[in-house]
């Protein structure tokens, strides 16, 4: 169960399609939700006062009699949601992933990223593109050998309750041919599938050679079809990852099609061992 869900709003289509995810959540956990709007010079607050009542007067009636609000932050986008995030203690934030300027893949989830590492809150990033006509029914669980890359098990098993049909498809990522780093990340999979089985959770599992983790994880995603993408703000350091395209977080907000949640390693207790 959820008490609160922040869903940071631009007016982009990509924002109320993160919204209309978040109301789905809420609906499942019994969430209410705050709309968070930062102010910005392109919009003027009372412009954006009624905007934000008219889509609280929309979406009211979705949201299964919860209590749905807006509040207006000032500042940077990404601190000024850290600073409501620290003040509200929400149990998850579901922003767009490239807010109004426009579709580039190379910086679709700059906004998205900033918000993602500063806040120590999960983060639930979603593209206007998302479906929501297919039941969400398969997670994608990247396991590689990053000493914390399971603390994101428990998050993920608590998603996954939310939808009853899903299944987590958890993906071992071999970045080197040294046999004692292979070695354990077979181990650490080994212990994420004791974990699913102890909470009763469908899983599937599957190992892949890769050189770039976010884009071995992507192809792997599109191969199965899948809905949503699980990660955590540090995951495997490469050289590949830093050299072409930053951090293992920022690629996957820039470049995943599909939604991403990813989950601060601070907020987490009781990961599988």
């Amino acid at each position: 169960m959820m008490s609160e869900i922040i869903v940071g709003i631009d007016f982009s289509n990509a924002s109320l399609t993160a919204l209309r995810l978040a109301i789905d959540v809420a609906n499942r956990t019994g969430a209410d939700i705050l709309l968070a709007w930062v102010q910005t010079k392109d919009i003027e607050r009372e412009d954006a006062e009624k905007a934000l009542n008219k889509i609280v007067k929309e979406y009211t009636p979705k949201l299964n009699g919860k209590d749905f609000s807006y509040t207006i932050c000032e500042g940077r986008v990404y601190q000024a949601l850290s600073l409501l995030a620290k003040k509200e203690n929400p149990d998850l934030i579901v922003i767009g992933a490239h807010g109004d300027g426009g579709f580039d893949e190379k910086y679709a989830g700059q906004n998205a990223y900033k918000i993602s590492a500063e806040i120590n809150f999960p983060v639930l990033t979603v593209r206007e593109t998302f479906d929501f006509d297919k039941p969400l029914e398969r997670i994608v669980l990247p396991i590689d050998s990053s000493r914390d890359t399971r603390q994101k098990v428990p998050w993920t098993i608590e998603f996954a309750k939310m939808f009853p049909q899903s299944t987590i498809c958890v993906l071992g990522v071999q970045t080197t041919h040294v046999k004692t780093v292979r070695e354990e990340v077979i181990g650490y999979v080994k212990s994420v599938e004791s974990f699913l089985k102890e909470h009763k959770m469908p899983y599937t599992t599957e190992y892949v050679d890769s050189e770039n983790v976010t884009l071995s994880t992507i192809d792997y995603a599109k191969k199965i079809k899948a809905d949503v993408i699980i990660i955590m703000t540090e995951q495997e350091k490469t050289i590949s990852n830093f050299f072409f395209l930053g951090t293992y977080a920022q690629q996957m907000l820039n470049l995943s099609p599909f939604p991403v949640l990813t989950v601060p390693t601070i907020q987490l207790h009781g990961a599988a061992r």
